[in-house]
């Protein structure tokens, strides 16, 4: 099975499209949405739209939960915070009844693969895996050989038997049998790595490859939009 892995689109509509003009060029049998469609971006029910028409699963993100789920917005920075309660100002009764049938896990026993956007072992609470004693807790409650998640932006990988911990640069990785990996595709909306390059992942579960591709898209548009909708200007500048 050929994947195309998405997540942290961040209602950035710009960012999206060019990722989907991407996969569309590829030979894909699924799009997987890691979670956190929406938040900190201008364009959340575009960005909704989009990824429903194409993704076989949506995982549940924080500011996806947060839409509804007024304490846990206390867990955000301000600037965060007042993007999602404008998010769920602007979303419509249909937006949020489908967001909140996202679910926070999908484990594919067929496939191998379990698909979330924090931790596996407390996936409600959006633990981040930035190291190997934070993945730990994850490889504990795994039961795949695969592990794909989002939200700390950075694309990353994990494993249990060597202990490895790394940072993905774009390219192409094969994935030794014999092995557990937790892995991050990085982020469409909002990369957090010092790079604009948007970053998502294709991953191919029979010969166990993955790529971590970077793309550039029109962030200065973006970032023009998050401004002229009033939200803080922080969210545009670290688009850029």
């Amino acid at each position: 099975m050929k994947y195309a892995i998405i997540s942290d689109v961040h209602s950035n509509l710009e960012a999206l499209e060019r990722v989907l003009s991407e996969i569309k060029k590829a030979n894909i049998d699924q799009v997987i949405c890691l979670g956190d469609v929406v938040g900190y971006g201008a364009n959340p029910s575009e960005c909704l739209m989009l990824v429903r028409e194409v993704a076989a699963q949506i995982i549940m993100g924080n500011h996806d939960q947060a839409i509804e789920d007024a304490a846990l917005r206390n867990d955000f920075t301000p600037w965060a915070k007042e993007a999602i309660e404008w998010t769920a100002s602007v979303l419509d009764e249909e937006d949020k009844r489908v967001i909140r049938d996202f679910p926070r896990i999908v484990i594919d026993r067929k496939a191998k693969i379990t698909w979330t956007h924090g931790s596996v072992h407390e996936p409600g609470e959006f633990h981040y895996l930035f190291s190997s004693a934070d993945a730990q807790p994850t490889f504990r409650a795994l039961e795949t050989d695969f592990c794909f998640f989002g939200h700390t932006h950075i694309p990353s990988l994990f494993t249990v038997r060597s202990g490895l911990a790394r940072y993905l640069p774009a390219g192409s990785y094969r994935l030794p049998a014999g092995e557990r990996y937790v892995l991050n595709p990085g982020s469409i909306g909002q990369p957090r790595d010092r790079s604009p390059k948007l970053s998502f992942a294709f991953f191919d579960s029979d010969d166990q490859t993955l790529e971590i591709v970077r793309l550039d898209y029109d962030n200065e548009t973006a970032a023009r939009k998050i401004r002229k909708a009033g939200l803080p200007a922080f969210l545009a500048d670290r688009l850029l």
